[in-house]
């Protein structure tokens, strides 16, 4: 799909799903467009239930931290912001099992497991949510927070700011 001037760009989402197909380099410049392009909306990156082989948790963790590290780097430090993004993790999980939902096979399966002879086997398929955000937001009791990363100046920018500073002021 081409843009021109006479289409209207596709609007950002606030989430974005991580896939085992998808290359990171995009997750993170959508995540960086969005908070450039949205200031005060949070920002969700979550992964759909998949067998523990097939998971792709270590991917959203790995898209997570770059973008986190990223966003560090493109504020303004003329302006003061130097506070990097608050981080809340959820880790989920949907349970799947052998169990059949209605008629003769379930009674048979929970008569044999009742038995001892053939357990049914119970499998957890994990999922998670990270939402990143600006500013803390409240009422997210049931996930783990991380504070935000401050970019650290060193003497050579702090001396440069300054000096910047005062050809700016007459």
């Amino acid at each position: 799909m081409v843009v021109t001037d006479l289409q209207p760009a596709a609007p950002l989402s606030d989430s974005i799903r991580i896939t085992r197909q998808g290359k990171i380099r995009c997750w993170v410049k959508h995540g960086l467009d969005f908070f450039q392009e949205n200031p005060d909306k949070p920002l969700t990156l979550h992964t759909s239930p998949a067998d523990v082989a097939q998971s792709t948790i270590p991917r959203l963790i790995s898209v997570v931290e770059i973008l986190k590290r990223e966003y560090l780097k493109t504020l303004d430090v003329s302006a003061g912001q130097l506070t990097g993004l608050h981080q809340y993790n959820a880790l989920q999980w949907e349970q799947r099992s052998e169990i059949a939902a209605e008629g003769e096979d379930r009674a048979s399966t929970i008569a044999r497991a009742l038995e001892g002879k053939k357990h049914p086997k119970l499998t957890l398929a994990p999922y998670m949510k990270v939402t990143l955000c600006r500013k803390a937001l409240a009422g997210m009791h049931d996930m783990t927070y991380q504070a935000p990363q401050i970019r650290r100046l060193s003497k050579t920018t702090k001396a440069r700011v300054k000096k910047k500073a005062k050809q700016h002021m007459p």
